[in-house]
C-alpha cells in the first residue's frame, strides 16, 4: 500500500488560500444614500416703517412735597381734616392754642394807642412852639426839643405799629393751614401734645401734575444735543417729543407728557444726566415714589431696516446673522445694531433689504452649508408705543 506523503502546517494554510482564491469574490456594499441639506426658515430683510422710541425706567414723584412744621409754639388744641383726603390750599389743617398770642396782640394794641396819644400830643406842641418861636416867644433851643420830642413818638408811634403786626401774624400762625392744594399724610400728632417749630404735623404733597425722573448716559446727551445744534431731523426739539408713561402694572397711562428739564451737570460718580419729564395727573393715579417707564417717541414714523431679534447671534466677536445666498449656502454676516422696537433689532450696518436670514433652524447648520429653506411670516412691526 503506497504511503500519502505528510503535508506539514504551514503548506497547509497556503493551500487553503489558494482554493479560497480561486472561489467568486463577493460584490462590494452599496453606499448609503447622501442625508438631505438641513432645512431651515428663513425671511428677507426689508425697511419698515417705524416711529423710533426709547425707554428710560425711573420714579416718580410730586412737584411739590411739604412737611408741615407750625410756626409758633403751644399745645394743639385740634385736627381738621381727614388723613388722606385733598385738601384746597388755604384749608385750616390744625389749630394751636391761641390764647398767649391774643393776650399779646391786646397789649401791643393798648400800646400803640398809648403811642398814638404821645404823638398827636407831641405833634400839636410842635405845631404852637412853631408859632412862639417865629415871634420870638420861645427859643429855639426850646422849638429843637420840641421837634425831637415830634420825631420820638412818631418813631415810638411806628416801632409799636411793627410790634402789633408781628403778634397779629403769631396769632395767626396758631392756625395751621395748607400751603397748597394736596393730598395729607396721616397726622404725626395728637390732641394735647406740645408742639414747637421743630415738631412734623404732616405732609401734604401735590399730585397733579406728578413727574417723573430718569437718568439718561453723558454720551446719549451729547449725540442729542449735537444733532439739535445740526438741525437733524432724526432729532426733533425736545418740546416735539411725544412722552408716554408705562405703569407698574404694565398699562399705559392715559396721560400724554413732556420732558421740561435736564440737568445742567453730569453725575460724576454715575456718568449719568438727570432728565425730567411732567404729566398731568388728574385722577391721582400715578402716585410720588413709584417705579414707572418712560417712554420718549420721536414725533413722526421713520424708515429703518429691521430684523427678527431671533436672527440675531453674539460671541466673542459680536453679534451676527446667517444669511442664505442664491445658492442655497450659508454665510456668516457681521452686523451693527441700533434700537430694538418689540421683536426686532435696527440694522445700522451689515445687510441690504432683499437679503434672506435665517430665523429657525440655527442650531442646524454653520457656514457653507447647503440648506433647504422655507420662507417665515413675520408679522411687520407696528409703529408707537405698544402696550
Amino acid at each position: 500500500m503506497p504511503r500519502i506523503p505528510l503535508i506539514s502546517l504551514p503548506a497547509l494554510l497556503a493551500l487553503l488560500t489558494l482554493s479560497g482564491c480561486e472561489q467568486e469574490a463577493a460584490p462590494p456594499a452599496a453606499p448609503p444614500p447622501a442625508a438631505p441639506p438641513p432645512s431651515v426658515t428663513v425671511t428677507a430683510v426689508s425697511s419698515e416703517q417705524i416711529r423710533p422710541y426709547r425707554e428710560f425706567v425711573g420714579r416718580s414723584r410730586a412737584i411739590e412735597d411739604v412737611a408741615l412744621r407750625a410756626q409758633v409754639s403751644g399745645p394743639l388744641i385740634a385736627k381738621r381734616f381727614t388723613e388722606g383726603d385733598e385738601v384746597e390750599a388755604g384749608t385750616v389743617l390744625f389749630e394751636i392754642d391761641p390764647a398767649p398770642y391774643q393776650t399779646e396782640v391786646a397789649q401791643q394794641e393798648a400800646a400803640l394807642q398809648q403811642a398814638a396819644a404821645s404823638r398827636d400830643v407831641a405833634r400839636t406842641n410842635w405845631e404852637r412852639g412853631r408859632q412862639l418861636v417865629s415871634k420870638g416867644n420861645i427859643s429855639q433851643r426850646d422849638m429843637d426839643e420840641l421837634n425831637a420830642r415830634r420825631l420820638e413818638t412818631e418813631a415810638l408811634y411806628a416801632q409799636t405799629q411793627s410790634a402789633l403786626a408781628a403778634a397779629q401774624l403769631r396769632l395767626s400762625y396758631t392756625r395751621v393751614k395748607a400751603p397748597l392744594t394736596g393730598r395729607i399724610s396721616q397726622s404725626e400728632v395728637s390732641i394735647g401734645d406740645q408742639i414747637t417749630t421743630q415738631t412734623l404735623l404732616a405732609s401734604l404733597v401735590q399730585l397733579d401734575p406728578i413727574q417723573v425722573l430718569i437718568e439718561t448716559s453723558e454720551q446719549d446727551v451729547a449725540s442729542a444735543r449735537q444733532m439739535i445744534a445740526r438741525g437733524d431731523p432724526s432729532m426733533p426739539p425736545l418740546d416735539q417729543l411725544v412722552v408716554h408713561l408705562r405703569l407698574p402694572n404694565g398699562e399705559l397711562f392715559d396721560q400724554q407728557g413732556g420732558i421740561d428739564y435736564i440737568a445742567n451737570r453730569v453725575d460724576t460718580a454715575t456718568g449719568t444726566v438727570d432728565l425730567r419729564a411732567t404729566f398731568p395727573n388728574p385722577d391721582r393715579l400715578v402716585l410720588p415714589g413709584m417705579y414707572v417707564t418712560l417712554i420718549i417717541e420721536a414725533p413722526q414714523d421713520e424708515t429703518k431696516l429691521l430684523v427678527p431679534q431671533a436672527a440675531v447671534q453674539e460671541d466673542q466677536q459680536g453679534r451676527f446673522v446667517m444669511l442664505v445666498d442664491s445658492d442655497s449656502k450659508v454665510q456668516r454676516r457681521p452686523v451693527v445694531l441700533g434700537e430694538r422696537y418689540g421683536v426686532k433689532w435696527e440694522v445700522v450696518e451689515g445687510l441690504e433689504p432683499g437679503e434672506r436670514i435665517v430665523v429657525e433652524g440655527l442650531q442646524k447648520i454653520r457656514a457653507g452649508a447647503e440648506v433647504q429653506t422655507s420662507e417665515a411670516s413675520v408679522k411687520p412691526f407696528e409703529s408707537g408705543v405698544e402696550n
